[in-house]
């Protein structure tokens, strides 16, 4: 017989806030989510990059984490390894028991942002999404559940939940999207990637989709396009 109990865990997230002071008005808000291993200061650098200091940008680290094979950090004794020679990575959930992992990623981006217009002056009205691999599929359940909830969303190398077809909590949403395909993919092939190009526009407010000459990595040539993606939706 299977049971459960809950219990509270610490969320742990990294700050960026804009260079200079607006007094009392608001700032468009940025919030990136790492890949699967990846983990918060990681993103906010890619984050920062694309903020160029104009948005608060919170990086979230994922719930779960696990011990990472390699590679080990420079000076790491061969042989034997010790215990902090091994790095960690951080992921948002996986096939089992799915939907409690997607209800705790929807209630941490709600948490967050009301956290950030609270906290750091941020724009509730002005609130953009940023996902990498597998928190892409997460956001756009998140953004397409709360349809009024966010001004844009970016998703690179990543691809649509599942469910897709399926889900009747999915409604058409007053969110933009910018979604970023690499051409060598090793998770996502380009026939995939051109499906995601027919389902989004179903749902998205609108779509700029585009490939770069990439593999499964974030590419630092998108950069450029995301910022001024951003700009034109803000």
């Amino acid at each position: 017989m299977e049971e459960f109990f809950t219990s509270p865990i610490r969320r742990y997230f990294d700050v960026e806030l804009p260079r200079q002071s607006r007094g009392k008005k608001r700032w468009p808000l940025l919030i990136a989510l790492h890949g699967y291993a990846g983990d918060k200061s990681s993103m906010l650098r890619l984050a920062k990059r694309i903020a160029n200091g104009q948005m608060v940008v919170i990086s979230l680290q994922g719930p779960n984490q696990f011990v990472l094979r390699g590679p080990f950090p420079r000076g790491a004794r061969r042989g034997r390894r010790r215990a902090k020679d091994f790095r960690v990575g951080f992921g948002w959930g996986s096939t089992y028991k799915a939907a409690e992992s997607h209800a705790l990623h929807q209630l941490d981006l709600q948490t967050l942002i009301d956290l950030a217009v609270r906290r750091y002056h941020g724009d509730r009205r002005r609130v953009f999404l940023l996902g990498f691999s597998q928190a892409c599929a997460y956001n756009y359940r998140f953004v397409f559940t709360h349809p009024s909830a966010v001004r844009g969303a970016i998703a690179v190398c990543g691809g649509v939940p599942g469910d897709w077809n399926e889900n009747l909590r999915f409604k058409p949403a007053l969110t933009h999207v910018l979604h970023i395909a690499a051409t060598r993919d090793v998770w996502y092939s380009r026939e995939k990637n051109l499906l995601f190009r027919r389902q989004l526009p179903r749902r998205a407010a609108s779509l700029d989709f585009r490939f770069y000459d990439s593999t499964h990595k974030f590419p630092r040539a998108a950069i450029p396009h995301i910022r001024h993606w951003i700009q034109q939706h803000i």
